[in-house]
């Protein structure tokens, strides 16, 4: 009988022969469901550090070492629940010029009233940006279903039964109409 385990993510009881292990850097063994998941979260955290590198470096223009305020980190926790991190940064790329001209221009009173009104410009426009990445994602999952494996056609096109590969002698039916002529 193999050891139970819990699943990091989603916290489901399993069993360590069914479940997906990852050794982390100290050597400590963690389980998830399964492979697809364990890569879903690693491309979510992937997506999640490129955003917040793009905000820190491109729209606030902070230092190494600065860190973004907490109320920024949970506006776009709030966004993410709905809107893919990759959805929320292509808002904040588009609207970037926008930000960066009431950042100049606007006087705030604290970081708080500043984040407040960034997220008032992208809620604006970010469901434009979530209708467009939506119909692109469906497009993708649609071409990665309907590609057709060459090798298989190449396969089923050799497989063919010797009665219909029938070269040179008989290519047409006027042959076999004038087979029945001469009895």
């Amino acid at each position: 009988m193999a050891r139970k385990c819990v699943c990091q993510l989603c916290k489901a009881n399993g069993t360590v022969d069914v479940f997906y292990k990852v050794t982390d850097t100290k050597g400590r063994n963690k389980y998830y469901c399964n492979k697809d998941e364990y890569e879903n979260f690693k491309n979510e955290k992937l997506k999640r550090k490129n955003l917040l590198y793009y905000l820190s470096k491109e729209v606030f223009h902070y230092k190494d070492g600065q860190v973004l305020p907490p109320v920024f980190l949970k506006k776009i926790g709030e966004l993410n629940k709905f809107y893919d991190y990759e959805v929320i940064q292509k808002c904040f790329e588009k609207n970037q010029e926008t930000i960066q001209y009431w950042l100049i221009n606007k006087e705030f009173n604290n970081e708080f009233g500043m984040i407040s009104y960034i997220f008032k410009i992208l809620e604006s426009n970010i469901n434009d940006f979530y209708k467009v990445w939506s119909l692109e994602q469906n497009r993708k999952n649609k071409e990665e279903n309907n590609q057709i494996d060459i090798t298989i056609m190449n396969q089923f096109n050799d497989s063919k039964p010797s009665s219909l590969k029938q070269n040179n002698s008989a290519k047409n039916i006027t042959a076999f109409l004038d087979e029945e002529d001469n009895y």
